[in-house]
């Protein structure tokens, strides 16, 4: 049981972050033969692109999160295992997906039963994506005892892809574990300058620390 219950922390980090991307499964099971057609036909229909976005700032429901995004975020928050409540009382899951552009935004609720280091919270996440795409390679920049970056790329059905984002561990009053996460087209420079500003934008409620 004791065993179980350390692991808990890391298991429902991975799942936030498998049901926060949900483009994770798109380009897991991605079909090639629709990406070979783009690529002839010169189609750019699942090409993310700024014209006639209208940017908004969003306070995300029940989180302590506000995020300025060019669209709606849909609610992916999954019921909570009772099991789980052991080690966070609560989790909620957003994501904005705009065909290649794709971003997630979790808060998780700590108990205090279970104190963990910001390097393991930021890595246990990756670890997770990285089993969705296996030629995922990052990095991580641990700015502070609170504050991980996320810094990666992939390619998959030879289209590359930068992952940014970040992890910040609010221990105290109350406590908090976010994460954000955003996967970028190489290739499409609206997609780069969309996830910028949405990563500049983000705030955390009663934190000093940001995603910049």
């Amino acid at each position: 049981m004791a065993k179980k219950t350390t692991l808990l922390p890391f298991l429902i980090v991975g799942l936030a972050v498998v049901l926060g991307c949900s483009k994770l499964a798109e380009l897991r099971n991605g079909d090639s033969k629709a990406n070979n057609d783009t690529k002839q036909t010169g189609d750019i229909s699942k090409t993310f692109s700024l014209a006639g976005k209208e940017w908004n700032t969003n306070e995300l429901k029940e989180t302590d999160i506000k995020v300025e995004l060019p669209g709606t975020p849909a609610d992916k928050t999954p019921p909570l295992p009772p099991s789980y409540k052991a080690v966070f009382s609560a989790m909620h899951i957003f994501s904005y997906d705009d065909k290649d552009l794709a971003s997630s935004y979790t808060e998780m609720v700590p108990t205090g039963v279970r104190k963990w280091t910001i390097k393991e919270l930021a890595d246990t996440s990756m670890t997770a994506m990285k089993k969705q795409l296996p030629d995922l390679t990052y990095t991580l920049d641990v700015k502070s005892e609170s504050n991980a970056k996320y810094n990666g790329a992939f390619t998959k059905n030879g289209k590359t892809y930068d992952v940014r984002g970040c992890c910040v561990y609010k221990k105290d009053g109350p406590a908090r574990v976010w994460a954000v996460f955003t996967l970028i087209p190489k290739d499409n420079a609206d997609a780069q300058t969309a996830a910028q500003r949405i990563i500049d934008s983000v705030v955390f409620k009663g934190s000093a620390e940001t995603c910049k």
